[in-house]
């Protein structure tokens, strides 16, 4: 096996060819203090030691996976967070910073920097809202707003939401899926400001109503209400376990080996958590901008007309989840072949799908960590003026963001760091999952050898993006 694995690494080492890069952060090029390549290898490096040692040390094949825990009830800090009445208290917050976020879009400046809903929105909850899941577990569970307005309005009538049709079982997560991929849409391309944002959100909610009158609460917002399957499935990382009214403290990323994924279309959604993210970063770059005017700008302004560009855009975010279906497919097949499983290999890409989600949360934080850090700032100031009228509520208004802590070389060594522990977490899940579905401890090895490929190919990927330079987006 050692000879294998020695063999393996020599293999990606061929297919890792030094060149010259720099670094992007906001559009800015960073030297890297040594070569590109030796990042390839040392990320390489450390995920086939990573395997190795796990490989040696894991080796009880048991179909039942049982983690310690610690019982934080008793504690008189954690006992409040389980508490109805501070449950309800951050409900009534949640639609408050909702019906906030959605009238300061209406009556206040229609500038993004001058409109706290813009900030909010796309920083606080679309981004810290999920690293703060991946730490504390899966709040929004409790407090999501459309929820909460439901909820509400169920007391109002003294009876269940139970909605007036069954839902298509065969359709599981692609409503959630559909409606990731249009949210991505608008955050990428559709360029909003604080008017236009209000109006997506009352049409969201609107949204949200209707469905949960059409399906029920609890069908809407397992598969529908794709802010619920997210933080649902970022939760899985967290350290922190809410069950049956009582609070525990468990090791980080265990969450995601309680269950596999039950359809697909879960799959494909994890996918486009990672692929999204990768699009997002590419599309930006030098490469990207290049391949667009030197190979298909002619051919696709004489077949698509005076919008090429946005449309080229469209097709590569569609396309972006199956460029990574197709890498995990490959390599679940092999797995397949070199462990000679029964199982089919649809059933094993859904048996190993969750050990994908590390490696799509740490790629989301590394790209958007200068983002977090700069304009997560301004709403020191936005808490004072949260409509642009010049008011001074909390004496913040006039703060001045401290750009000085996004120094372009700790930017990018972080986001290195981080790369590689969501893929030696994605490794060390892998592996123990491995060890509940194959029987033996030598066939759970040779099934993690594509395994690695995979972490590896996704870490490469992952890097080589972060080390473009950018062309801010536009044409």
């Amino acid at each position: 096996m050692i000879k294998w694995l020695f063999i393996l690494s020599l293999a990606f080492n061929a297919l890792l060819i030094p060149q010259p890069v720099s670094a992007h952060a906001f559009g800015k090029l960073y030297n890297l203090p040594v070569p590109f390549w030796m990042y390839l290898y040392g990320g390489a490096a450390a995920l086939l030691v990573s395997f190795l040692v796990i490989g040696y040390f894991l080796n009880n094949t048991s179909k039942n996976f049982i983690y310690p825990t610690i019982n934080l009830s008793n504690n008189p800090f954690f006992s409040i967070l389980t508490k109805s009445w501070f449950l309800n208290i951050l409900k009534g917050i949640s639609v408050f910073l909702l019906l906030l976020t959605i009238i300061s879009g209406f009556i206040g400046e229609n500038s993004a920097y001058s409109n706290f809903n813009m900030t909010f929105f796309w920083i606080f909850f679309v981004l810290v809202l999920p690293y703060f899941t991946a730490f504390f577990g899966n709040v929004y569970a409790f407090i999501n707003p459309w929820k909460v307005l439901v909820e509400w309005g169920e007391k109002l009538l003294g009876r269940k939401v139970k909605g007036v049709a069954e839902y298509p079982k065969n359709l599981s997560y692609y409503p959630a899926l559909l409606f990731y991929f249009l949210f991505i849409w608008i955050e990428l391309f559709g360029k909003t400001g604080p008017f236009s944002l209000s109006l997506i959100l009352i049409q969201y909610t609107f949204i949200n109503l209707l469905g949960v009158m059409s399906i029920g609460k609890d069908n809407w917002f397992k598969y529908c209400e794709f802010f619920s399957v997210f933080l649902r499935l970022i939760g899985k990382i967290a350290p922190l376990e809410y069950h049956k009214g009582t609070l525990y403290l468990r090791p980080p990323f265990v969450g995601l080996l309680k269950d596999g994924a039950e359809h697909f279309s879960l799959l494909l959604f994890i996918l486009f958590m990672l692929s999204s993210t990768a699009f997002d970063g590419f599309s930006t770059t030098l490469v990207w901008y290049k391949f667009y005017w030197q190979k298909v700008s002619v051919l696709i302004t004489s077949l698509l007309g005076p919008e090429p560009y946005q449309a080229f855009q469209l097709v590569g975010l569609i396309l972006s989840p199956f460029v990574f279906l197709a890498i995990y497919w490959i390599l679940i097949a092999l797995t397949k072949l070199i462990t000679l499983s029964k199982l089919s290999i649809k059933k094993l890409m859904l048996e190993f799908a969750f050990t994908l989600i590390p490696i799509a949360f740490v790629y989301n934080l590394a790209h958007y960590y200068n983002l977090i850090l700069s304009s997560g700032q301004e709403m020191i100031r936005l808490i004072s003026d949260p409509f642009g009228y010049g008011w001074n509520l909390f004496g913040t208004a006039f703060y001045t963001p401290n750009l000085s802590i996004l120094d372009a070389g700790v930017t990018w060594h972080v986001q290195v760091f981080l790369i590689l522990i969501g893929h030696i977490a994605a490794v060390y899940l892998a592996h123990i999952a491995a060890l509940r579905i194959f029987p033996t401890h030598r066939k759970a090895l040779l099934s993690q050898l594509p395994m690695l490929i995979l972490m590896v190919t996704y870490t490469l990927i992952g890097l080589w993006i972060l080390a473009q330079p950018v062309t801010g987006g536009e044409i």
